[in-house]
């Protein structure tokens, strides 16, 4: 045969595969060039709104259907993806042989599901937070059927890891052994080779897709040397496959200010973006100044801005009080108007989930910034703009001397400083039709009064 079409078919055998893989659909998640704060995906910046139903939809594939179909539809790009297998209907990452399981011995439904669900995901440009260590799985009435657990397995025993067989605290209260098996805590060899190869596979089965994010735990209170062991090694295993990747931890406490956080954005060589859900136990203003005092925070730290997530937004009042959905709306939309690269509504029964209440805002969010044309890439939260302002009444974004918009809880009246003569046009953006309503309005100065349509609901608008 011809050198020259042997050539060419080489050629387009390459192209032909290239074109197929999932690694090469379109480039990776990172930060946006221009603002660091935000994500760029596939070489757009993107702000990430999300809410499903479940948090480990992968291991339940009917839901993670219809969820990713809803949250498409709603122009959603955003899920939460723990590796947990504790409900009922999922499955363990091991086989089981006889009656325990083989750490050794991958099970190929579980990997399947995680596959698939990236692919899905994938089609329809969602962006997936996967948590490898699924925290409450290890606790209480969980451990005593986990396949890490030393009774359930046949590859260690509680002689040789610092493993037991029970562990009856909350993770806020007492963290158990099998989060100290680093070096620089319990050095537990026997457990930390299994662990390295359960992260190793998550990664063969995950890297390969572009729009994934990595987060280490949920909610944990580890010692930070756990953070910074499993930082270190998912950088340099991603390093072998010539992969960039976008990694976190999400701390347990629910002030932003505490040492806990600084052992993430202290560690810019280890974690490129910062998880800030629990700070969404806090409420009203408290809630929008702890987010901006942490913006302010990391600006100032090496590496600099970097994206601040927020993978589940909860809808309870704190603890075990019951759920308030005007708590978790305000929540959920002041994470957007502090700057934050994303939002998420958590789960059911901490959250609203996918419920029609979530997918109005979602949707609404989508239009407005859609609708608008408000760059809010281009944006700063500017709470200095606004005086007679009460607490928690009102939020501003603005693109400075361009552009401004504006959140409020429950209508409101304030004034805007917009710092230069000129007329300006004001639009209200009502959340139940998703659309902008009424006349433009037209003002001229250096302040506006903004008087909402009504009080008795949220309202945004936007100020050109």
């Amino acid at each position: 045969m011809n050198r020259r079409i042997v050539l060419l078919l080489l050629i387009l055998f390459f192209v032909n595969a290239m074109s197929s893989s999932p690694a090469l659909a379109g480039e990776r998640i990172r930060p946006y060039k221009a603002n660091h704060f935000y994500w760029q995906y596939d070489g757009k910046a993107v702000l990430l709104l999300g809410g499903s139903d479940e948090d480990n939809l992968f291991n339940n594939p009917g839901l993670m259907m219809k969820n990713l179909e809803t949250l498409k539809r709603l122009g959603g790009n955003y899920i939460r993806c723990t590796l947990s297998c504790r409900d009922e209907g999922d499955v363990w990452p091991f086989e089981k042989v006889g009656e325990r399981y083989d750490l050794k011995r991958f099970n190929t439904e579980f990997w399947d599901r995680l596959k698939r669900c990236c692919e899905e995901c994938l089609k329809r440009d969602i962006i997936l937070q996967i948590e490898f260590w699924a925290t409450f799985d290890f606790y209480r009435e969980n451990w005593l059927k986990n396949p890490w657990n030393p009774a359930m397995n046949s590859n260690y025993t509680t002689e040789n890891t610092r493993l037991q067989k029970a562990w009856n605290h909350h993770p806020a209260s007492k963290a158990q052994p099998f989060f100290y098996s680093p070096p620089k805590r319990n050095n537990d060899r026997v457990l930390l080779r299994f662990q390295e190869a359960f992260v190793r596979k998550v990664l063969d089965v995950t890297l390969p897709f572009p729009n994934v994010l990595y987060c280490l735990d949920n909610e944990t209170a580890t010692p930070p040397q756990w953070a910074w062991y499993w930082g270190a090694f998912i950088r340099e295993e991603a390093k072998k496959r010539k992969i960039s990747i976008q990694l976190t931890e999400m701390w347990d406490n629910w002030d932003l200010r505490t040492a806990h956080h600084r052992a993430t954005y202290e560690h810019p060589e280890l974690f490129s973006f910062t998880d800030v859900s629990q700070n969404n136990w806090q409420n009203g203003q408290t809630h929008y100044d702890r987010l901006i005092w942490f913006r302010q925070r990391i600006t100032k730290q090496k590496g600099g801005p970097r994206p601040m997530n927020n993978v589940k937004v909860y809808a309870r009042l704190g603890g075990n009080r019951p759920n308030s959905v005007p708590i978790t709306l305000d929540r959920w939309w002041q994470n957007i108007f502090a700057g934050c690269a994303s939002t998420r509504f958590h789960r059911p029964s901490g959250g609203i989930g996918l419920n029609d209440e979530a997918q109005k805002h979602i949707r609404a969010a989508r239009q407005f910034f859609s609708a608008s044309r408000f760059n809010i890439f281009r944006s700063k939260p500017r709470p200095d703009l606004l005086e007679e302002r009460g607490e928690n009444e009102a939020y501003c974004l603005a693109v400075s001397g361009q552009a401004y918009a504006l959140y409020f809880r429950t209508g409101g009246e304030v004034v805007l400083k917009v710092g230069k003569e000129g007329i300006r046009t004001i639009r209200w953006f009502d959340f139940g039709t998703a659309k902008f309503v009424g006349e433009p309005q037209r003002s001229k100065g250096p302040r506006l009064r903004l008087k909402t349509p009504n009080t008795k609901q949220m309202w945004l608008a936007i100020v050109r």
